[in-house]
């Protein structure tokens, strides 16, 4: 029985790299990017062109999953290129994906859609609290930048796809994943780390569990925590192995 085809947008970044492979074990992955290297698997296009995006979805027809990461990531972007990578580039595979037919779309939202409950430091989209506000899904969106107004925009867009359209649109407020899976680095990492093993683990749920559309935090199990994950567990069977205080004891 052949793998269901999943493709993952900005496929060579961090986040990427650390899924493709252990994905592909249920998937057929395909990834697009706009930075080498790219393969008979994995191929050159840019988001913000809705057209290179809708003929990478229908070379690859019928494409079942997508997941979205590409992006412009740093949180103190300017709004020209976030308002076109972001909003638009966003808004393109949208709906490339509904006229390709795709299921189920998972879509990196970040947790800067709620930064701001979290306070500034001087000039910087850094937070420094030392106790945050514990906050869940349900609290109103205050995002701390335009990269995350953009980041909300597709959590909307995504809600609208799904009552719109009926694709399955399912939001994952990502922590903080780190290149060498390192949280000691940083305090505010210790409360907000997303180890690679619950990263993959928190994707697998959600391209599988019976939700048509939700909005998760994604964060390992981390004592001293301000994210609500009960939604998560409950929803998406996410059940994360990890805690951050651990590797500082270790």
């Amino acid at each position: 029985m052949s793998k269901p085809k999943l493709l993952i947008t900005g496929i060579n970044g961090l986040i990427g790299r650390v899924l493709r492979d252990p994905l592909g074990k249920s998937f057929e992955v395909y990834g697009l990017d706009l930075t080498p290297p790219f393969s008979d698997r994995v191929f050159q296009a840019d988001i913000a062109d809705a057209r290179q995006v809708a003929q990478v979805l229908d070379m690859l027809a019928p494409v079942q999953y997508v997941i979205h990461l590409a992006a412009q990531i740093a949180v103190d972007t300017a709004w020209e290129p976030v308002l076109r990578v972001n909003i638009q580039g966003t808004r393109n595979l949208y709906e490339a994906a509904r006229v390709a037919g795709v299921k189920r779309l998972v879509f990196a939202s970040s947790n800067h859609v709620t930064g701001a409950y979290e306070g500034f430091a001087p000039n910087l989209h850094l937070h420094r609290q030392a106790e945050p506000v514990p906050i869940s899904v349900n609290h109103p969106m205050r995002p701390d930048s335009d990269y995350g107004v953009s980041k909300a925009f597709g959590e909307i867009l995504a809600r609208y796809y799904c009552a719109r359209w009926g694709m399955e649109s399912i939001c994952i407020r990502i922590g903080s994943v780190r290149r060498d899976d390192d949280p000691t680095t940083d305090p505010r990492f210790l409360r907000t780390w997303l180890s690679h093993r619950d990263l993959v683990h928190l994707v697998e749920r959600c391209l599988r569990a019976n939700v048509t559309y939700g909005v998760y935090y994604g964060i390992s199990n981390n004592k001293g925590a301000f994210w609500d994950l009960s939604n998560a567990r409950a929803e998406l069977g996410y059940a994360p192995r990890d805690d951050a205080s651990r590797r500082v004891s270790a």
